[in-house]
Order: C-alpha cells, then sequence, then structure tokens
C-alpha cells in the first residue's frame, strides 16, 4: 500500500514537471503570420537560438494548415553586417495554431525538436 503511494506521488510529479518544461513552449493560439512571426522572434531570442539581434533577423511565415512554418534567415544590411543581397537560412521553427507549441531544428538543423528548457544567464 505504502508502495503504491509512493509510485503515485512519483507518477504525479513527473507529470507536473513535464507539464511546466511546456508552459512556454505551448500556451496561446496563434491566428496569423503575424502572430507567428512575433512568437518565433520571442521564441529566438529568449531561447537563445540565434546569437544574432532580433533586428538582424528575418523570420518568413507560411500557413501550412494546422501550423506555422517559420523560416528564420540572417539580415544582411548596413547595420547587422554580412554580404548585401544574402540571406541565409538558420532554423526553422513549427508553430501549431491551436496552442502555440512549438518544435525547432535549431539544435541540429535537420529533425525538429521540441524547445529546450531556457538558460537563466
Amino acid at each position: 500500500m505504502i508502495r503504491r503511494a509512493l509510485d503515485a506521488a512519483r507518477a504525479a510529479a513527473l507529470f507536473a514537471l513535464l507539464a511546466g518544461a511546456h508552459v512556454w513552449a505551448a500556451g496561446t493560439a496563434i491566428d496569423s503570420g503575424d502572430a507567428a512571426a512575433t512568437r518565433a522572434a520571442d521564441i529566438t531570442r529568449d531561447y537563445g537560438l540565434s546569437k544574432d539581434k532580433t533586428e538582424c533577423l528575418l523570420f518568413d511565415t507560411a500557413d501550412k494548415g494546422r501550423y506555422f512554418l517559420v523560416r528564420v534567415r540572417e539580415n544582411h544590411s548596413a547595420s547587422c553586417g554580412g554580404e548585401p543581397g544574402v540571406s541565409p537560412v538558420l532554423f526553422f521553427l513549427r508553430i501549431r495554431k491551436r496552442d502555440g507549441y512549438t518544435v525547432t531544428t535549431a539544435y541540429d538543423g535537420e529533425r525538429y525538436r521540441p524547445l529546450k528548457a531556457r538558460s537563466n544567464d
């Protein structure tokens, strides 16, 4: 009986931990490409997905039905540096419309992965 209570407490603690990890990664519905671009900029900054300043990045959105696909590119300009006319893709974000849940290719450049916990730097 005590063992069952401990197992239930562990399961509840694990559930709370997992639910807390997705608080920022999911929450508010995203209803437009502009909202998806703003969300992508916030995530990129808050999760440290790029060392570039937000104003030196471009966020291209595409409506894919249930989610927005956001292509994050460097913005090469006089104030940001880089070769003018060149705008390399850094990574992609998929932002689910119903709740804003986000996955990204920023970590390995190929596979979509959930956002990692934010560092407190």
